[in-house]
């Protein structure tokens, strides 16, 4: 009598059927897990930098302006498309580059530029963040009167 070693055709063919429909049903969630991690670390990073700029500004008793950046971020551009990156600026002096280029995401505002004052507050303004998900899956941030940047159930 010879034991049998290895797997058969058809053994073999069953493993490859279950592994392709585990595939078809894992890939499209890791796909949306990464598309919302990366939204979700663009806004956590445009966050810190307004809370930085407004931290920057009071210790400085300085005007602090954020703005959207040129493609070269060397200069702020005025656009209210920041997916370029973003600048912290004090006077004409540029205090740090912030590159925000994440694959797919857009972020948009309704101002080109925020200007801290030395008491911490400015303009109220709001960033749009996208993805090719579409509008159900945006992120939105709002700056306040008094400087304070929020996003979702934080701002009520």
């Amino acid at each position: 009598m010879r034991t049998q070693k290895g797997f058969t055709l058809t053994e073999l063919l069953m493993v490859v059927a279950i592994i392709g429909i585990l595939a078809t049903i894992g890939v499209p969630s890791f796909r949306s897990l990464i598309l919302e991690n990366r939204l979700t670390s663009t806004a956590n990073n445009l966050l810190g930098v307004m809370q930085m700029a407004r931290s920057e500004a009071a210790k400085l008793h300085s005007t602090i302006t954020v703005c959207a950046a040129s493609p070269d971020q060397s200069t702020c551009v005025n656009d209210a498309n920041w997916s370029a990156g973003i600048l912290i600026t004090q006077g004409d002096d540029i205090l740090r580059v912030v590159p925000l280029r994440s694959a797919g995401v857009t972020i948009t505002s309704t101002r080109p530029r925020i200007d801290y004052r030395g008491d911490g507050k400015t303009t109220a303004a709001s960033f749009t963040l996208n993805d090719s998900r579409g509008d159900d899956f945006e992120r939105v941030i709002q700056v306040n009167a008094i400087g304070q940047a929020c996003s979702g159930v934080s701002c009520s």
